[in-house]
């Protein structure tokens, strides 16, 4: 960071990757498995990282993951904390924020928050990673879906994942 009188300027890392997101639109819509738990275990060790300074994300998916480069195995990087909340340890929020798709329960409910929030964004992560597809069903409202745990595991997609993960 550099700062004039009249402006400041961030300098960023380049990236040569792409955000998680469009990998998953590409090829057949989904990840291998080894691939997967390499990406989601950045991703916990970001979020432990962010947990430990109270920092909650808030809106994790995968077009706020970004890859460093173009490798099997990229560096994760993640990005967009404009709904990042500060939570402490026993605290909770109540605001809802985030993407549909990827809130949890208690957000839906208007229980309050806390890093489990995070937690459950991965969850869905993995499975759309794993799947190519959202455990949801997009004709009927998300909203109840979620909060009712009316996920959907069609064994198409999940012929290729291995029981040991």
């Amino acid at each position: 960071m550099f700062e004039t009188p009249e402006r400041i300027f961030v300098v960023m890392e380049k990236l040569k990757g792409d955000m998680l997101e469009m990998i998953l639109s590409h090829d057949k819509g989904r990840l291998d498995e080894r691939v997967t738990k390499f990406l989601i275990s950045q991703i916990l060790i970001a979020l432990k990282h962010l947990h430990s300074k109270n920092i909650v994300h808030c809106d994790l998916k995968p077009e706020n993951v970004l890859l460093s480069s173009d490798a099997e195995f990229p560096q994760v990087k993640l990005c967009d904390f404009g709904f990042a909340r500060i939570i402490g340890e026993k605290s909770f929020r109540r605001s809802v924020v985030g993407t549909p798709a990827y809130l949890a329960p208690e957000v839906l409910r208007n229980k309050g928050y806390n890093r489990s929030l995070d937690m459950w964004s991965v969850g869905v992560i993995i499975y759309v990673s794993l799947s190519g597809t959202f455990p949801f069903n997009e004709d009927e409202d998300i909203n109840d879906q979620i909060q009712n745990a009316a996920f959907m595991y069609p064994s198409n997609p999940w012929k290729e994942v291995s029981s040991d993960g």
